[in-house]
C-alpha cells in the first residue's frame, strides 16, 4: 500500500480517489497497450480513478478519446 501511495504522490492522486479532475501532462506518453491514450506535454486532460483500478494508473480523457495513462506522466491543476 504504501508504494502505491508513493507512486501516485507527483500526481496528487491518492489510490482511493476516484474523483473527476484536471490535469496537465508532464511528458509525452505513447499507449502501449489498445486501452491506453497516447499524450503529448502540456496537454491538459480529464482525469479519474474506476474502482478496483491499479494505483499506478489513470483513465484520461482527451478530444473525446479515452484511455488508461501512467500516474507519472500527469500533474494536477
Amino acid at each position: 500500500m504504501a508504494a502505491a501511495i508513493a507512486a501516485a504522490k507527483p500526481s496528487g492522486l491518492l489510490p482511493d480517489d476516484l474523483g473527476t479532475k484536471q490535469a496537465k501532462v508532464i511528458m509525452d506518453y505513447e499507449a502501449v497497450l489498445p486501452q491506453e491514450i497516447s499524450v503529448t506535454q502540456n496537454d491538459i486532460l480529464i482525469v479519474y480513478r474506476l474502482p478496483g483500478m491499479d494505483a499506478e494508473y489513470v483513465m484520461a480523457e482527451k478530444g473525446g478519446k479515452r484511455g488508461k495513462l501512467p500516474v507519472s506522466y500527469i500533474e494536477l491543476l
